[in-house]
């Protein structure tokens, strides 16, 4: 079976590092795509080398960049279906996990999901950075070494493996294909809270790039916590420090949590389908089986 990865950047070394290092532990980096929105991008040769390029067009006065990016990323997934078994697109902040406890590798396991799942979902999971018990992240050490905190979002359970045309929402939340099946092996890891540091300055960075639109409104660019304001992004940030947290002896099982997401599955009116985007308010620690694989 042969699987080809995506992903997109725009200044993102940092978690393209990560996501290269991670996906070539299982696959060759001439079928790792990575797509730079725009031109200027020159660090990916460097970081990726070895992988396959491109470029998609930017234009940052553009109100409906991520609508237009999303479509870019779903023509060109849907055209590599006709070259690959299964393609995987994540955003460069998000890796897709297999359970350490499962016995194969991550690019044998996909061999063995039943062709008949056209599109597969893993469960969504976030890594997040409690600064009360962990330090600055160390970029010369493992992620999973040193960040082992995580809350589970149905957000970030995203129909990101396809071997079919498809169409993903903005940001790969919901797509065009009728039938859900969620992996009960895989988890997606969004990592954009990894450090509390890097967060921060990147949110800033993002707020920097509103605009005001020819009607004289503000334009922002991006959807969830990118269109926070400073203020709510900082007040949802230390909403990790309020959460309950729960000990590692009492087990990371997320099958209730799977359910839930099964049972709320419903097909969208314009097509495709949607789940109950809810987020867990527990916060669970990743068990040592995971430390090593990022």
């Amino acid at each position: 079976m042969s699987t080809v990865l995506m992903t997109m950047v725009y200044n993102d070394e940092i978690f393209l590092d990560i996501w290269v290092r991670y996906y070539s532990q299982f696959f060759d980096r001439k079928d790792m795509h990575i797509i730079t929105h725009g031109p200027g991008q020159d660090y990916v040769h460097e970081v990726a080398a070895g992988c396959t390029f491109l470029e998609a067009p930017r234009d940052p006065k553009n109100p409906q960049l991520d609508q237009d990016r999303f479509k870019f990323i779903s023509d060109y997934a849907s055209g590599l279906t006709g070259d690959y078994d299964r393609v995987i697109f994540n955003d460069v902040d998000e890796i897709v996990v297999l359970d350490p406890d499962h016995p194969l590798p991550l690019n044998e396991y996909l061999e063995t999901i039943d062709p008949k799942h056209g599109v597969v979902t893993p469960l969504g999971l976030e890594l997040v950075h409690l600064k009360q018990w962990e330090n600055d992240y160390d970029y010369n050490r493992g992620l999973f070494a040193q960040r082992k905190h995580v809350r589970m979002n149905a957000w970030y359970t995203k129909p990101c493996i396809t071997s079919v045309p498809i169409t993903w929402g903005p940001d790969g939340h919901g797509c065009s294909h009728d039938k859900f099946y969620l992996d009960p092996n895989m988890y997606l890891f969004h990592l954009k809270w990894f450090d509390d540091q890097f967060h921060i300055q990147r949110h800033q960075e993002r707020l920097a790039m509103r605009f005001q639109g020819d009607d004289g409104e503000e334009v922002i660019l991006g959807a969830g916590s990118w269109a926070w304001s400073e203020i709510a992004y900082e007040l949802a940030t230390n909403s990790f420090l309020r959460a309950r947290h729960i000990p590692l002896e009492e087990g990371f099982d997320y099958s209730a949590h799977r359910a839930r997401v099964i049972d709320s599955f419903h097909e969208s009116p314009h097509g495709g389908f949607k789940i109950n985007w809810f987020v867990d308010t527990d916060i669970r620690i990743l068990p040592d089986r995971f430390i090593g694989l990022i």
